[in-house]
């Protein structure tokens, strides 16, 4: 179960990192258009105003410094798309190690049934006395699956080998139903 949540956790960091890149993008996609835009009405109103020199000297200054703000907004988009860049390298990584981590998970389900299969084949093969000796001090989800790969035959001589209130309280949760209270 840690597995499925660690890979839960990283689709999730990852799915974050991508929202957070994309609306750090868009943000600064809007910013730059608009200033741009504001500044090419200033730029216009500037040429047919015929203002005096002195303001033309504070407009030529104000001019530079948004040529420079310009030039820090387009730095920035670059980054930006190193930065989209490296997420989508991270985003294929992290594809590479969840089929790797489900890889994994396969065959060690396969392994798990079996080693389930080889222990139910065993017990098939005990007497009835000591199969229920062993079923009982097993964990009774384990009892459960095991008496549920055996064939009726075999449940029905292990069950009445064990004292009936196990046998009841295997036999109930072997059926599927929950307990009843008297």
């Amino acid at each position: 179960m840690s597995k499925f949540k660690k890979v839960f956790r990283i689709k999730f960091l990852f799915w974050f990192l991508v929202i957070l890149g994309l609306t750090k993008l868009f943000f600064l996609l809007f910013f730059f258009i608009f200033h741009a835009y504001t500044l090419q009405a200033e730029e216009k109103s500037i040429k047919y105003s015929g203002c005096p020199k002195e303001f033309s000297e504070i407009l030529l200054i104000e001019k530079e410094h948004i040529y420079q703000k310009r030039k820090e907004l387009e730095a920035k988009e670059k980054e930006l798309k190193l930065l989209e860049k490296r997420i989508q390298e991270q985003l294929l990584a992290l594809k590479e190690l969840e089929a790797i981590i489900d890889e994994k998970l396969k065959k060690i389900e396969i392994i798990r049934t079996k080693k389930l299969e080889f222990l139910v084949n065993a017990i098939s093969k005990m007497q009835p006395s000591k199969a229920a000796k062993m079923l009982i001090s097993m964990d009774k989800d384990m009892a459960v699956k095991i008496l549920s790969l055996l064939r009726s035959r075999q449940v029905a001589s292990i069950l009445s080998a064990m004292p009936p209130d196990k046998a009841a309280a295997l036999s109930e949760a072997l059926s599927g139903y929950p307990p009843k209270k008297y």
